[in-house]
């Protein structure tokens, strides 16, 4: 495996097991896409997600991806300029089953990293950690398979008192709720810890 990605791989619905992550200890630094056929023994790179024109790779973190139901791959990267306000995620797209992928395209969510997942009813969640005020863990959600994210209707899942926080994950429930974990700070003067939020969309 070269990549490397916080959130690791997710399994498709064909039961490849697809990693979309980044060359973090190597000399040629990519946004890798590597796929396993037995479980994660063995991996082999399929493909590369580019970078957007104007844009440098060092920026390009922590990506993390999802199936849609016709088989669409959606990944999701976190970009760190040194301009804080442009930290937007990026959104890149594979219809091939990630040999090929969109030239990332900005979207209107600030924050970082992001993890994604397809609810049984077909929307998209994606959670990500917010560290500029309002401090915390927020979710966005998605009605139309990624083309577009609610980001006016975010959903503060939990308040944090400082921006040392994020990396959550998500999974839903067999009763269609969610559970999220992250971690943050519960009380100021305290120090960090893994905190949970069961919710539910409505």
């Amino acid at each position: 495996m070269q990549g490397n990605s916080p959130h690791g791989p997710i399994q498709l619905a064909n039961g490849r097991i697809l990693y979309v992550g980044k060359t973090l200890w190597a000399d040629n630094i990519y946004l890798s896409v590597e796929e396993s056929l037995d479980d994660g023994r063995t991996w082999k790179r399929i493909g590369t997600i580019p970078v957007r024109p104007g844009e440098k790779i060092e920026h390009y973190h922590e990506l993390h991806a999802v199936e849609l139901e016709d088989g669409k791959l959606i990944a999701m990267i976190r970009y760190n300029p040194p301009e804080r306000e442009n930290h937007f995620m990026r959104q890149s797209e594979s219809t091939d089953g990630g040999k090929t992928w969109t030239i990332p395209r900005i979207t209107e969510i600030w924050g970082y990293p992001p993890h994604l997942i397809r609810l049984g009813d077909g929307r998209l969640v994606v959670v990500y950690g917010h560290r500029r005020e309002p401090f915390g863990e927020f979710a966005c959600v998605s009605y139309d398979g990624g083309e577009t994210w609610d980001v006016k209707n975010r959903i503060m899942l939990m308040e944090a008192p400082n921006s040392d926080l994020g990396y959550p994950a998500s999974i839903e429930l067999d009763d269609g709720s969610i559970f999220t974990v992250y971690y943050q700070i519960d009380r100021e003067g305290e120090k960090t810890c893994l905190m949970g939020t069961h919710w539910q969309l409505q």
